[in-house]
């Protein structure tokens, strides 16, 4: 679906409620120019994957490296040729299909293993109510030993999997050090 904007602030709003797979932006727009649009895009962290191609007349080396310096993903000088605008248009797409099907892969990675983690926490918790059940029992000496190396082993697996709850609560920005 294609969705036109004649301006750069209407762009820019446009893109915060339609959250494009691609923006084909022309450089040259009224009051906003398109290196403008660019940059501001460029500076949402929820916008910085979006590809955009910038169409402008300017074809100076200083023009593309302004554009490309700005965040475009492309630069087409006009008069555009269509069947390269396609060609540009769809690599983009691809790419933005892989960012989109890599960051699905991450999320699931992080909740199964955040499930993992916190669902070691109980077995652990069995085991050592089951070495203090049996230390209660007339266990000898020997029996005692390795009740303690049990514990001692499980409370030490508590602590990792403490700090893996602890280190994804920080990266979900739910625990702040200070």
């Amino acid at each position: 679906r294609l969705v036109c904007a004649a301006s750069g602030a209407e762009a820019l709003q446009k893109a915060a409620e339609l959250a494009p797979d691609l923006i084909l932006l022309d450089v040259m727009m009224p009051r906003m120019d398109g290196f403008e649009v660019c940059r501001r895009i460029r500076a949402r962290e929820t916008w910085r994957h979006i590809p955009i191609i910038l169409v402008t007349a300017l074809d100076g080396k200083d023009d593309i490296v302004r554009g490309l310096e700005a965040g475009a993903d492309e630069f087409l000088t006009k008069p555009v040729n269509g069947p390269e605008l396609r060609s540009r248009v769809r690599s983009m797409l691809r790419i933005k299909q892989q960012f989109d099907m890599l960051q699905e892969d991450a999320r699931m990675r992080e909740n199964l293993s955040r499930m993992i983690v916190h669902d070691m926490k109980n077995p652990l918790t069995t085991i050592l109510m089951t070495v203090f059940a049996a230390r209660e029992s007339d266990a000898g000496p020997q029996a005692r030993q390795h009740l303690t190396t049990i514990e001692s082993e499980v409370r030490r697996l508590d602590s990792y999997i403490t700090d893996l709850l602890l280190i994804a609560k920080m990266q979900e920005g739910r625990l702040v050090l200070n």
